[in-house]
């Protein structure tokens, strides 16, 4: 076999391997990752108060399933399941607004994206919603 037929091989054999990779990656990444309504888990209440449906809507209109999960949809790499039994309301807001000690922790790039909640009306409901994650 000459030279250049095995470089060529190789090469695609690259790429394919590659491709491959990233299908794999993808898949595995995005599990669970579909936009149909999924049942509520054990435990969850029956029906959210109204602040907390407005909360979900500030949370949707915001864009935090950007860096963010909640009941599998969103980004799964920071889901906010059970952080409402984790950290009581002024930690919220902290971790919300990214000030606080939250501010030390988060980077700059996170920081920014936090700080379009920091003017918002809806920023108690936000707050009621995700101390209703628990």
């Amino acid at each position: 076999m000459l030279r250049q037929t095995r470089a060529r091989w190789l090469a695609g054999a690259t790429a394919a391997a590659v491709v491959v990779a990233s299908a794999a990656f993808a898949a595995l990444r995005n599990l669970g990752g579909d936009t149909a309504a999924k049942p509520a888990p054990p435990g969850a209440a029956a029906a959210p108060t109204a602040a907390q449906a407005a909360g979900r809507a500030a949370f949707e209109r915001l864009k935090c399933m950007n860096c963010h999960s909640v009941a599998g949809q969103g980004n799964p790499a920071n889901p906010l399941d059970g952080v409402g039994a984790r950290l009581d309301r002024a930690a919220l807001q902290e971790w919300t607004l990214g000030t606080g000690r939250a501010a030390g922790q988060l980077s700059a790039g996170a920081k920014r994206q936090k700080a379009v909640a920091v003017g918002d009306a809806e920023l108690p409901a936000l707050l009621d919603y995700l101390a209703s994650l628990k």
